[in-house]
């Protein structure tokens, strides 16, 4: 079944990044997601570091996730990694799932 589902999954490029498909979010918070990785990306990059350095990678989603419970309203729950399966209950139009370089990531708010 694993592989059957793995070929059924849809990407499409947006913003830098690769959008899994169906995305359950509308453009404008999907654009600041995307581009909002994108910087902490760089930001740790210029710092030598990585999501692989686990305290660098803590404090980088934190960040994420705090602006996003700031300027999107909270509960934002933010995943970061090479590989990995998850199932999460979000609210309605607010989930996306994304790749940029090697790194994986989903973004999902609850209430």
């Amino acid at each position: 079944m694993g592989d059957d589902a793995q070929k059924n999954v849809e990407f499409t490029n947006m913003w830098g990044a690769r959008l899994r498909l169906p995305c359950d979010m509308p453009d404008d918070i999907l654009k600041d997601a995307i581009q909002t990785f994108h910087e902490e990306l760089g930001a740790l990059q210029a710092e030598g570091k990585s999501y692989d350095d686990e305290d660098a990678g803590n404090a980088s989603v934190g960040r994420i996730k705090k602006k996003f419970d700031e300027k999107w309203s909270p509960y934002w729950h933010v995943v970061v990694g090479r590989s990995y399966g998850a199932f999460a209950t979000h609210e309605t139009r607010h989930f996306c799932s994304f790749k940029v370089d090697n790194f994986a990531v989903m973004m999902y708010k609850t209430a």
